[in-house]
């Protein structure tokens, strides 16, 4: 006899819940409603023609570009600044649901979403075309993956499918989320550290499971630019970004000292002329005269793999790639929301793809240069320091949750190992910290969630004056 499946429909607790989070997504909204268009950046043109148009970047996954053209479904940018809101407020709701122990947890989430919004630069993150935003939402993935208890079995679905979207968007989310799951496997090694785990019922399981899917992730963007007709890869030209690097440790150039008289490659012709932007000076830069990113790969690869594997460069590149992670992981100013100019692919993309928000485009303060996020980096600065002092008492002053503690560990590690993808392999950039920095004060809050800290003084307060008043 066949059993039949029974589907219950939704609680009334679920479409309220469902409300919520809308609303939260539309407050995370309010820096590009303030703006009076989506942000965009320097990279926001290559994603829109890649998505509207003909082009197929090789640098970059197509996945956001596909995002961007389903999520606006060709009527809207806005559409896709609000899904990129929604993914944050829904995941923040799940961590307030299942990592705060309070059933009181809507309260907290909605404070929550109002000090992000106006205290850090989420919402500024949440609307900018770029990828930028799913950074965080992949961190707040692995954290409900690594740490919630009681997950059902749709939570579990929805949650595993932004965290794969999440790393697919962005080469550098591979590294991240690989790093950081690697490292909590490494640490059930050690008895002391898996015995604080398994407290927090954390197992190898979760771990496992966040690695594959990651491979899933990585095996899906290779089929889908396999499908586009590009290489069946993540990314072609890894070798072009980690040589620029090396230009920039000031390690290149020692190296083409040494080895030029006996390989002779390519850039042994521009000694000692080396532009100051190796990557995206095309006037200039001697990667450009020596035929392009695809064209010196094999000089490239074997440059990379000789210095790596000759010990006499690794001191200069420890050091420089550790300067580069410390000063990435307190480098976090908000709002790199700078004017687009006439010419570039961002205005190009516009007037081809949306000719109908071009007055719009230009009426934005953005374009207008009406931008000033002084305030709101002040106030990132303040809270954040503020945060990290609280960091260090937790880890000196004894009686700390030890559940909340290990919740800060993940945000620290998550920040920091950030830091070292971005800033060591890429370069110290204030966009790539400012998108993670607001996470540090999730575990904070969810510490205060868990007090069940009220408002009754204030009740008090208010109803000892009303009476006072009569």
């Amino acid at each position: 006899m066949i059993r039949k499946i029974k589907f219950k429909s939704p609680d009334s607790r679920f479409f309220t819940d469902a409300l919520l989070v809308f609303l939260s997504a539309i407050v995370l909204c309010y820096m590009a409603f303030f703006n009076g268009f989506p942000f965009f950046y320097s990279d926001t043109g290559a994603y829109l023609q890649a998505a509207f148009g003909s082009y197929k970047p090789v640098d970059r996954p197509l996945i956001y570009s596909i995002f961007l053209r389903n999520t606006s479904l060709s009527i809207s940018l806005w559409l896709a600044v609000f899904a990129q809101a929604l993914s944050v407020a829904v995941l923040v709701f799940y961590c307030f649901k299942h990592l705060s122990g309070t059933p009181k947890f809507r309260v907290y989430y909605v404070i929550y979403i109002f000090l992000i919004t106006f205290f850090t630069g989420v919402s500024v993150n949440a609307g900018q075309l770029i990828p930028d935003v799913f950074a965080p939402v992949m961190l707040l993935c692995l954290a409900l993956l690594i740490f919630a208890r009681r997950l059902t079995l749709i939570e579990t679905l929805v949650i595993s499918l932004f965290f794969i979207f999440s790393v697919s968007v962005h080469n550098s989310h591979f590294i991240i989320s690989t790093l950081i799951l690697l490292g909590f496997l490494s640490a059930f090694i050690f008895k002391k550290r898996r015995q604080s785990l398994q407290k927090a019922e954390v197992k190898i399981r979760r771990i496992i499971y966040g690695l594959m899917l990651v491979v899933s992730s990585y095996y899906i963007v290779c089929t889908v630019h396999y499908n586009a007709g590009l290489t069946y890869a993540v990314s072609r030209h890894g070798h072009v970004f980690f040589m620029a690097r090396l230009f920039d440790c000031g390690i290149l150039e020692a190296y083409l000292a040494d080895a030029c008289p006996k390989y002779h490659y390519k850039l042994c012709s521009y000694q000692h002329q080396f532009s100051w932007d190796f990557l995206w000076d095309y006037d200039n830069s001697p990667l450009y005269k020596t035929g392009g990113w695809e064209a010196n790969r094999k000089d490239f690869n074997a440059i990379i793999r000789d210095i790596l594997t000759t010990p006499k460069y690794w001191p200069r590149l420890i050091a420089r790639e550790s300067e580069a992670t410390f000063r990435q992981f307190f480098t976090f100013e908000t709002g790199d929301t700078g004017q687009q100019l006439e010419g570039s692919s961002s205005i190009a993309a516009v007037r081809a793809h949306w000719p109908e928000n071009v007055k719009e485009f230009f009426q934005s303060k953005q374009e207008a240069k009406k931008l000033d996020w002084t305030l709101l980096n002040h106030l990132q600065t303040y809270l954040t320091a503020f945060l990290f002092l609280c960091s260090v008492l937790v880890y000196l002053v004894p009686g700390f949750d030890p559940k909340y503690k290990l919740y800060l560990t993940f945000i620290l590690i998550a920040l920091l190992v950030n830091a070292f993808v971005c800033g060591a392999i890429s370069g110290v950039i204030d966009r790539y910290q400012s998108r993670v920095i607001w996470l540090l004060t999730m575990p904070f809050m969810l510490y205060i969630a868990s007090r069940e800290v009220s408002l009754t003084p204030l009740k008090k307060l208010f109803s000892v004056s009303r009476r006072t008043g009569t």
